[in-house]
């Protein structure tokens, strides 16, 4: 888990994206991360973690299983880049998921 990403999530039983996460980080028992417009306080734990992201059980809120894929480049220009007011114009002009990242931080305030 990478404070500094940007993650995309897909909560239990679903295939699409349910939202973004920023600033994502375990704080005592509880994971915490903000979306564009609020912060998230979900108890759980990380199951799982490979290169591309994480998975995590929700004892809380959707309990279950989530998973949290880091935000691409490549995959925001496939998909989120919708999601995202100039998003199209945004991804002619970031050309890597660092930055891409950073602007998010930027962005948002995180």
């Amino acid at each position: 888990m990478d404070r500094r990403a940007v993650y995309f999530y897909t909560l239990p039983g679903e295939t699409v994206c349910a939202g973004l996460a920023l600033d994502v980080h375990i704080h005592g028992e509880m994971l915490r991360f903000f979306d564009t417009i609020r912060g998230h306080e979900i108890p759980g734990e990380v199951m799982a973690e490979d290169e591309n992201g994480f998975n995590f059980i929700s004892t809380g809120y959707r309990p279950g299983e989530w998973r949290f894929d880091v935000l691409t480049v490549e995959e925001f220009r496939r998909d989120h880049y919708r999601r995202v007011e100039g998003g199209e114009a945004l991804a002619a002009v970031i050309k890597s998921t660092d930055g891409l990242h950073q602007w998010y931080r930027r962005e948002f305030g995180i």
